[in-house]
């Protein structure tokens, strides 16, 4: 070979060496949502703590984004949208909704969620109605002609706090509801602008918490009758008692009502997705756990508990394998 061939073959050779030594990026990161409601409630805290554990430990490039939303009306459009845009997403709200909107009844009429699937179940939910120790509603009845902070339209506090009021006769053009997230609620109460508000959580409720710890409030009891009725004509709910001084400025032990938690997603999601994502979750349910007291109601016994709504295959997928579903 001629000396000036060998000099023009050398910088090619050079280049194409350092091309080859270059790693080649990696694979492109999978984005999913999701869903929880607003900050102030357990579902908003659990929801974060999940997406924490799993983002660490989760196979191949999956990475779930929390995104806060104004309820379960909202979830429920977004697992629409996913649905239709063939995007994976998850989200978690109150059983009673996932049942109404997989079948299309009570808010939903018309427009139902046929393609919702069930993953997990995930915890029990209190609802509070806090009022100002000194305000007038004793009970439910008398909430007629007062401002009321609901929770986001749609959502599961709005919808049992409707549910309860209905059944005391208050209906929704007896009183003035504003659809509020939990802080504007908080600080609705606690300046005036508002007679009460419903508040949702795991004891000890954050929300609550805060707003008993800066003023003086209580919680409105629920009837026990009407709670028994509301628990038999609506599968999901539950009767709770709120014990006395475990609160600041709670005197009496105080009975109300609950609702039952779950995960979501629709039909189109991957099966190896909810898979992974139960089996990263339950692998390192200990780390989980950390993150509220409350967050030990996931576990296998509790998988498939006041859930109606059939199971994502992966889900049931990974539950039979661990002999939650038989």
């Amino acid at each position: 070979m001629r000396r000036r061939d060998f000099r023009s073959i050398v910088p090619v050779a050079l280049f194409l060496i350092f091309v080859c030594a270059v790693p080649a990026p990696a694979a492109e990161q999978q984005l999913v949502g999701f869903a929880s409601p607003a900050a102030g409630g357990l579902s908003y805290v659990t929801v974060a703590g999940m997406v924490n554990t799993v983002n660490r430990y989760m196979p191949g490039n999956v990475r779930f984004v929390h995104e806060a939303t104004t309820g379960t009306l909202d979830m429920v459009r977004r697992l629409q949208i996913a649905y239709g845009q063939k995007k994976d997403m998850l989200a978690a709200f109150g059983t009673p909704d996932g049942w109404n909107a997989y079948k299309g009844e009570a808010e939903y009429k018309g427009r139902a969620l046929s393609q919702l699937r069930a993953v997990i179940f995930n915890h029990v939910v209190d609802l509070y109605l806090a009022v100002p120790t000194n305000s007038p509603i004793k009970s439910y009845a008398d909430i007629k002609g007062k401002r009321i902070g609901m929770g986001g339209p749609g959502s599961s506090p709005a919808n049992l706090g409707h549910l309860i009021l209905d059944s005391y006769g208050v209906t929704k053009k007896d009183f003035k509801p504003f659809y509020y997230v939990y802080k504007e609620t908080v600080e609705g109460i606690q300046d005036g602008s508002l007679d009460g508000g419903f508040l949702a959580g795991g004891y000890p409720m954050p929300s609550y918490l805060e707003l008993a710890t800066r003023f003086n409030a209580r919680i409105v009891p629920v009837d026990d009758k009407i709670a028994k009725k509301i628990i038999a004509d609506h599968p999901g709910h539950y009767q709770n008692m709120v014990k006395a001084k475990s609160y600041k400025g709670l005197e009496q032990d105080t009975p109300i009502l609950g609702w039952t938690s779950a995960v979501w997603t629709h039909s189109g999601v991957s099966n190896d997705l909810v898979y992974n994502f139960l089996k990263t979750l339950f692998d390192h349910r200990e780390e989980y756990y950390q993150i509220h007291q409350d967050a030990r109601g996931l576990t296998l016994e509790n998988a498939t508990k006041t859930i109606l709504v059939p199971f994502h295959p992966g889900a049931e997928k990974y539950l039979k394998e661990m002999g939650a579903i038989k």
